[in-house]
């Protein structure tokens, strides 16, 4: 039997979920490398930049 698209649905679903653990795990590890990181930041008008792991915040307070 030919493959439906049912069946072509469910496995881009299940990519997707994949995908998705994938960057919530990627996301956690950038948390912990910016919070462990000794931030070097380049001030622009209106946000920093850290240099060394990218860390960005506004500086309109």
């Amino acid at each position: 039997m030919a493959p439906t698209y049912i069946d072509e649905i469910k496995k881009l679903k299940e990519e997707i979920d994949c995908l998705q653990q994938r960057i919530q795990y990627l996301q956690g590890k950038i948390n912990r490398i910016q919070l462990q990181c000794k931030h070097i930041f380049l001030e622009t008008t209106g946000m920093r930049t850290c240099q060394k792991c990218g860390f960005t915040e506004s500086t309109y307070y």
